[in-house]
């Protein structure tokens, strides 16, 4: 599989297991707050290693364009960074679900935003992740 591509079966689609994610509280928050990362780690004998991810924007953070343009940015951080996780996941065994939110991010306070300003928020977060996932 190459390795910076991001296929169907790595997103997270099903509302069960977002409301799920939802209704557990585990999160990070980069450390400049500009983006919320929601986790779920699941952990159970006989699963295949999987990280699944979905990335969510309010309504109140500015319009479709400008959301739309935020989920694509979150989308291309974490996929051309995933590998940070991936080699992970494969030696601890589990089933790793992400959400992403922008935190302060709106479109009142960034009228352009670019994937240097999503970048190292992602970044950072996926490296906590690492940490947590690590330590399972």
């Amino acid at each position: 599989m190459k390795q910076n591509t991001l296929s169907k079966s790595e997103r997270l689609k099903s509302k069960k297991d977002i409301e799920e994610i939802f209704s557990d509280n585990k999160s990070f928050v980069s450390s400049d707050k500009k983006i919320l990362l929601l986790y779920k780690i699941v952990k159970q004998e006989g699963i295949k290693p999987e990280l699944k991810f979905a990335v969510t924007v309010p309504k109140k953070s500015g319009s479709a364009v400008w959301r739309n343009r935020i989920k694509r940015l979150i989308r291309e951080a974490y996929r051309t960074n995933k590998f940070i996780l991936l080699s992970d996941m494969t030696s601890a065994g589990a089933v790793l679900k992400l959400v992403f939110i922008p935190f302060q991010l709106n479109q009142k306070k960034n009228k352009k935003v670019s994937l240097d300003q999503v970048l190292p928020g992602v970044l950072e977060l996926l490296m906590k992740i690492k940490e947590k996932v690590l330590l399972i």
